[in-house]
């Protein structure tokens, strides 16, 4: 395809003694803050189902992974071609029953067979591949989802249930007790806990908390925008004024979104 070869051409340019002086000294350390941002920018996208800033966006992160990719061949570590060869090995050889006559009779023996082929490339442990820098929540969900594969799971999500009631007892206590190593580590257990119900109501923890995040962000600057309208300073209101205007706020935007 021309248009990525081109983008791969223009990546050396910058880089070249000719290019850009910012790309000339940038290292693969120092991009990872911008691709991480670049990703979050797809995401959000993807949640105002924005097809205009979809398609920069994805080329922004197609960018980065150009822009790595080329700093790699100039230290001769490996290539674009390298990046591209290993991507599409894996993926033909991830889906035998797609590109061969294997077959599988249910989704789990597909994840079961995508786990012995994980080990057999090298990974020793199952949650190995996990990485570490994931945002906590959607980690914890993933250790949760290799776990359960080989059954170390609940049989029943009124167990998980009872997991959460006993994790906020405990949490409770720790509170009492003012000891503050063991309040974050009950609060840790009872995050993990949620996520796992989350888990077994099919909701990934991670994205449901950063929508309400976002809902409250939404809402709080309609709050915002009421209080100038009647020139009021949203510090010098009580709560129960501001409770007032929050419902007032909450349910505008529920019958939108309804």
């Amino acid at each position: 395809m021309k248009a990525f070869s081109d983008l791969v051409e223009i990546i050396k340019k910058l880089r070249s003694p000719e290019g850009c002086p910012w790309d000339r000294e940038q290292t693969p350390e120092s991009l990872i803050p911008f691709m991480i941002e670049e990703v979050y920018e797809v995401i959000d996208a993807l949640d105002h189902r924005n097809d205009r800033d979809l398609v920069k966006e994805l080329g922004d992160v197609m960018l980065h992974l150009v822009f790595q990719a080329v700093l790699a061949e100039e230290d001769n570590r490996f290539t674009i071609q390298d990046v591209l060869f290993h991507i599409n090995h894996k993926m033909i050889s991830r889906h035998p029953h797609v590109f061969t006559n294997k077959v599988f009779n249910s989704e789990e023996e597909i994840h079961h067979y995508w786990e012995k082929k994980k080990k057999a490339e090298g990974r020793k442990r199952l949650l190995d591949g996990i990485p570490k820098e994931l945002p906590s929540l959607h980690k914890a969900y993933r250790v949760q989802s290799k776990a359960s594969m080989v059954g170390f799971d609940w049989d029943k999500i009124h167990d998980v249930w009872e997991k959460i009631r006993e994790e906020i007892r405990e949490l409770e206590d720790a509170s009492r007790e003012k000891d503050a190593d063991s309040m974050e580590m009950e609060f840790g257990d009872l995050l993990f806990s949620l996520v796992n119900v989350g888990r077994f109501l099919g909701i990934n923890a991670d994205e449901a908390l950063r929508k309400s995040t976002d809902k409250f962000i939404r809402r709080f600057h309609r709050v915002e925008e009421m209080a100038e309208r009647n020139k009021k300073d949203l510090r010098a209101l009580s709560l129960d004024e501001l409770e007032k205007m929050w419902q007032q706020v909450k349910d505008v935007d529920d019958g939108e979104m309804g």
